[in-house]
C-alpha cells in the first residue's frame, strides 16, 4: 500500500541548486493534515473472520500530537440500511500516523446478499483534509473457493463442455459461481438452498454490438452434484428464446 508519509516528505522538499538565486518553490502546507493512504482498493473480502467488515485506513503528516478526522460514507442502492460508518469521527494518538475508519453491516449477516460485489465511497471533511487522497473508494464481496471443474450440458446451445466452479456457502444457502459459463467474462452465479436452484437475472453472453448482453435467468432442482434448470435466454426490451433444459453437473 502506498505509504503517504513519503509522499508527504517529497512535497515538503526543494530541489536546490548551487546557484541560491534559482532556488525552486517550496511547497509547505499551511499545517498539519490528513489523508486516505490510497485512491481505491478494490477487493475486500466480506467474512465472517472480519465481521463482514470493512476497514479503511487514513494517514497524517504530523504525528506530534493526538488529531481526529471526520469521514463521510456515500450511500447507494446497494449498501443503504446495509452497512453503515462505525464512527464517523477517527483519532489518531499521540506518535501514532495511522488510524482507522470501519464499515460495519447495520443488518444480520444474513441478510446480505453475497451475490453482490459492494462498493464505498468516502470523503474526509473539515478544515484539516489534504487536498491529495482526500476520497477513496473501497470495493468488497463474499469470496468464493474453487472447488473443481465440472460439466455443463446445455440443450440451449447443443453442447456439453466443463467449466470451473467455485463454492460459497453463507448459512443453509450454497453459491456456485460457474465461471464464463457461456461465454468469457460472464461468471455466472447460481443459488441452491436444499433442493431449489434459482438463477437470478445477470448476463451471460454477448450477442452483438446492436443488441449487446443477453441476460439469463432461471430455476431448478438439485439431487446430489446435478443441477437440472429450466434457463431463459433474453435481450431486454427485444425479446428473447423459449426457455431450454441446462444440467450443470458439479465437481
Amino acid at each position: 500500500m502506498k505509504n503517504i508519509f513519503f509522499v508527504i516528505v517529497l512535497l515538503a522538499i526543494a530541489f536546490v541548486s548551487c546557484d541560491q538565486e534559482n532556488m525552486g518553490t517550496i511547497y509547505e502546507p499551511e499545517k498539519p493534515y490528513v489523508a486516505f493512504s490510497t485512491s481505491v482498493v478494490p477487493d475486500n473480502v466480506l467474512s465472517a473472520e472480519n465481521n463482514f467488515s470493512v476497514r479503511v485506513q487514513i494517514v497524517r503528516s504530523n504525528l506530534e500530537t493526538a488529531t481526529t478526522a471526520e469521514v463521510v460514507l456515500e450511500m447507494n442502492n446497494d449498501i443503504e440500511g446495509v452497512f453503515a460508518l462505525e464512527n464517523s469521527s477517527v483519532t489518531f494518538e499521540e506518535g501514532k500516523g495511522a488510524a482507522y475508519v470501519k464499515i460495519i453491516p447495520v443488518v444480520d449477516p444474513a441478510q446480505i446478499d453475497p451475490t453482490k460485489s459492494y462498493t464505498f465511497k468516502l470523503t474526509l471533511t473539515g478544515d484539516n483534509v489534504s487536498e491529495f487522497y482526500s476520497e477513496t473508494t473501497y470495493k468488497a464481496s463474499f469470496q468464493y473457493t474453487p472447488v473443481g471443474t465440472g460439466t455443463f450440458n446445455s440443450a440451449f446451445f447443443g453442447e456439453v463442455w466443463e467449466v470451473d466452479i467455485e463454492k460459497l456457502e453463507v448459512g443453509n444457502v450454497t453459491l456456485y459461481k460457474a465461471r464464463g459459463l457461456y461465454e468469457s467474462g460472464y461468471d455466472i452465479t447460481i443459488v441452491v438452498e436444499g433442493n431449489n436452484v434459482t438463477i437470478a437475472e445477470q448476463p451471460a453472453w454477448f450477442y452483438d454490438s446492436d443488441y449487446g448482453d443477453v441476460l439469463i435467468s432461471g430455476s431448478g432442482t438439485a439431487e446430489g452434484k446435478v443441477l437440472t434448470m429450466s434457463i431463459e435466454h433474453y435481450i431486454p426490451d427485444v425479446g428473447g428464446w423459449d426457455p431450454e433444459t441446462e444440467v450443470l453437473t458439479l465437481p
